[in-house]
């Protein structure tokens, strides 16, 4: 199992005018100017029931791939303790590869499947043949929530980019995106164990708290996609 730490940085203290990534913040995290540019929306019915069901569907591109990526997800709030949510997982069969999404404010449980799809472009598929990979690509532990799937609509597509940094020894990524006109920007890096992942979320707090930049509440990015769907980047 792996731990996804997650803080964010005050959007308006480190964009510059263009809405791109301040130099000052990559050159504190030693991250160059080069980003990656990624594609991602979500599939789900028009009344967004696996949304609601704490499932999600997500067709993502990087420009760097030569591949799109389909991500079935399931999330845990982990209310008590994270073996509570791996059981209560386990109860409904839903398995997979599981990651805890480390918040300031909460964490939860992922179980994730991911499966590669070739592709020439950096494009995201419409709606019928998202729906056709999606449908097609399920594994068969998600395939209850296909179920008039294809009533469906899609969610996005948004764009995002990310820069890899780094910071006392660790990996870092630093990802700005726009939600419904809201700059998010997100700082993150996955390590092993809930030790790293306090350890680690603390020393992020305290240096954007000395870069005078640190933005102390979670930015919920998928819900904010769903909650404003008709309005992508």
């Amino acid at each position: 199992m792996k731990y996804e730490v997650k803080v964010f940085a005050v959007a308006q203290e480190v964009l510059n005018k263009k809405g791109h990534i301040k130099s000052s913040l990559l050159e504190a995290f030693d991250a160059k100017k080069g980003d990656e540019d990624f594609l991602v929306q979500f599939i789900d019915h028009d009344s967004k029931r696996n949304y609601h069901n704490k499932v999600t569907m997500r067709i993502r591109k990087s420009e760097d791939d030569e591949f799109m990526e389909i991500q079935y997800k399931k999330r845990y709030p982990v209310r008590a303790t994270i073996d509570d949510a791996i059981r209560q997982a386990e109860e409904e069969g839903i398995n997979g590869e599981l990651e805890v999404e480390y918040g300031v404010n909460k964490k939860t449980l992922s179980v994730t499947h991911v499966v590669e799809v070739p592709v020439d472009a950096h494009l995201l598929p419409a709606l019928d043949q998202s729906h056709h990979h999606v449908t097609s690509a399920a594994p068969e532990v998600f395939e209850p929530f296909l179920t008039e799937l294809d009533e469906s609509t899609l969610v996005g597509p948004y764009e995002f980019e990310r820069h890899s940094g780094k910071l006392n020894g660790y990996k870092i990524k630093l990802e700005r995106w726009l939600i419904a006109e809201t700059p998010i920007v997100e700082i993150s890096s996955k390590v092993a164990t809930e030790k790293e992942a306090r350890e680690l979320q603390q020393q992020l707090i305290d240096y954007l708290n000395e870069l005078k930049v640190y933005e102390a509440t979670d930015q919920l990015k998928t819900e904010l996609i769903f909650e404003n769907k008709d309005s992508s980047s």
